[in-house]
């Protein structure tokens, strides 16, 4: 946790601790902290970033139900994606608790939380932030040192670029489908 954390990232602390295992908890810190950094780097709000990387996570035990109840707040559709594996609704479900239970107006937070596990299409840069830094923070050990240096040294979109390059090629391996949402992410990114 950081030192200068507001009262509102106090409380998102206090309530991942409680809530959380003890590595997923770690990863969020890592997220946050991560996320923060970055967005000193291309000076974007600092504050932002560690929110949404602590937050992003937050709803990750939730119960199926719960998680369907709180992502259709959100008035977006749930995908057949999200239908058979409720768990991925974890970041819309973390949005809508964002705004309903700790005040958040809907904006760059939210829209990073809600799109962190997808990506989001709109390629808003705290969004890609979130992405990136839930993806390759220290603590993910599939991810090599090597591909970790190679995203860093690069800037925002190729970052984005390379971990939804990475994340679709581990996917397509393994059989799985892949969302619209990120397959409308990596071609904008393509694109330049």
């Amino acid at each position: 946790m950081r030192l200068d954390a507001s009262p509102r990232d106090q409380a998102i602390h206090a309530r991942i601790r409680e809530s959380l295992t003890s590595r997923r908890f770690s990863h969020s810190v890592r997220v946050g902290r991560l996320a923060c950094e970055l967005c000193e780097r291309f000076s974007l709000d600092p504050d932002a970033g560690f929110t949404a990387g602590l937050a992003h996570d937050m709803c990750k035990s939730e119960p199926p139900e719960r998680l369907l109840v709180l992502a259709s707040m959100d008035g977006e559709k749930i995908t057949s994606i999200e239908q058979n594996k409720p768990s991925l609704l974890h970041g819309r479900a973390a949005a809508m608790v964002l705004i309903s239970e700790y005040g958040l107006q809907e904006g760059s937070i939210t829209n990073a939380v809600r799109h962190h596990t997808f990506g989001d299409p709109k390629l808003d840069p705290l969004s890609l932030v979130l992405y990136v830094a839930d993806k390759i923070e220290i603590g993910r050990k599939q991810v090599l040192p090597a591909f970790r240096i190679r995203v860093l040294s690069s800037d925002l979109k190729k970052m984005a670029y390379l971990v939804l390059e990475e994340n679709l090629r581990y996917l397509e391996s393994k059989g799985k489908k892949v969302s619209a949402a990120s397959r409308e992410m990596f071609d904008r990114l393509k694109e330049g």
